[in-house]
C-alpha cells in the first residue's frame, strides 16, 4: 500500500470525523469552550496512553495536523509500529486551547482504533515467532476504512491479503456451491484455461483434487488441526510445490492448534473487526 494514498484518505477521514463533532467546521460548534475559555488561552499538551500498545496512525495525525492546522505545533516521541509503554506520551502539541480541545476526540478515536488493532495483530504474530507460518488479514473490515485497518494489521506484523475483489482470482466455498461442486468447478477453471488462482477446500479430498489438478495455493478452509496435518502432508506425497492457507474460525484462544502444522500462512479477519480499543487520552502539561 502507497503511504502517500494512505495518508490522504487518513487526512479525510480525520476530518470528516471532525466535521461530525462541530456539526459543521466552525470552531464555534464547540460551544462548551466557546463559552468558557479565551481565544488568546494556550496549553501545551501530551497524548498519553494509559496501556502498552504498538502505535499506528500517529504519521497520519501529524499530517492531519500539519495540513489543516500548522499553526500548531507538534513534537512526536514514538513512530508507527514501535511499542509504547503504558503511561507513555506520545505526541505533544501546543498553541491555542480552544484548537487543542477542538481536536481532541476526532484524533485520539482514530488513534486508538488503528492502534488497537496493530496491538491485537501483534498478539498473534508474537506466537508464531518460533513459526515458519505467516499471518495474513482479510477483506473483513468496516466499511470505508478497508486500506487503513490493513496498513494497522501489517503495523501489527501481518501481512495484507488481496484488497479485494479485483486483485486475485479466490475460489470460495460459494463459488464452489454454485458450480455444482469442486470437480465441475476444476473442470470449468480447466476449460478457461485459468491457472493462476486460490482456492477454498473443506475436505482434504477436495484438496487432494484440487492439487492433481494444479492447484497452486489452497485455503484450508475451518477444518481440524488434524485434516489440515493430512492436507498439508499431501505436499511432500506428490511433491508439489503448493501454498497453503489456514482460515476460517481462527481466533486467539485456539490459534495456537494451527501455528505449527506447517502452513504458510493463517489468515483472520479477528485482528480486523475484534479488537478492543486501546486507551489513549490528553492530558495537560
Amino acid at each position: 500500500m502507497n503511504l502517500n494514498e494512505l495518508t490522504k484518505i487518513a487526512v479525510k477521514k480525520i476530518e470528516a470525523d471532525l466535521f461530525d463533532d462541530l456539526n459543521g467546521k466552525s470552531l464555534k460548534n464547540d460551544i462548551t469552550s466557546n463559552i468558557l475559555i479565551s481565544k488568546k488561552t494556550k496549553i501545551t499538551a501530551h497524548l498519553k496512553v494509559r496501556e502498552e500498545i504498538v502505535l499506528c496512525g500517529i504519521h497520519f495525525v501529524q499530517n492531519f495536523i500539519f495540513e489543516r492546522f500548522p499553526e500548531l505545533k507538534l513534537k512526536l516521541f514514538y513512530k508507527d509500529g514501535q511499542i509504547v509503554g503504558k503511561s507513555s506520551a506520545i505526541l505533544e502539541i501546543s498553541g491555542e486551547c480552544k484548537k487543542v480541545f477542538m481536536l481532541e476526540r476526532s484524533v485520539i478515536n482514530f488513534l486508538q482504533h488503528l492502534s488497537s488493532i496493530s496491538t491485537y495483530t501483534s498478539r498473534f504474530v508474537l506466537l508464531l515467532k518460533k513459526s515458519h507460518t505467516k499471518l495474513l488479514n482479510t477483506r473483513k473490515t468496516i466499511t470505508g476504512l478497508r486500506k487503513l485497518q490493513k496498513y494497522a494489521t501489517t503495523v501489527g506484523g501481518a501481512k495484507n491479503h488481496r484488497m479485494g475483489l479485483h486483485d486475485e482470482i479466490l475460489i470460495k466455498d460459494n463459488h464452489i456451491e454454485v458450480l455444482g461442486g469442486i470437480d465441475n468447478t476444476l473442470k470449468v477453471l480447466k476449460e478457461k484455461n485459468i491457472k493462476n488462482y486460490k482456492i477454498e477446500c473443506e475436505t482434504i479430498e477436495e484438496v487432494k483434487k484440487s492439487m492433481l489438478a494444479g492447484a497452486k495455493y489452497i485455503l484450508l478452509d475451518n477444518m481440524s488441526p488434524l485434516e489440515i496435518k493430512k492436507s498439508i502432508g499431501l505436499k511432500e506425497k506428490y511433491n508439489f510445490l503448493t501454498t497453503f492457507e489456514i482460515t476460517g474460525g481462527i481466533n486467539l484462544k485456539n490459534f495456537k492448534k494451527f501455528i505449527f502444522l506447517g502452513a504458510d500462512y493463517i489468515s483472520t479477519g479477528k485482528i480486523t473487526n475484534s479488537a478492543n480499543s486501546v486507551d489513549i487520552g490528553l492530558d495537560i502539561i
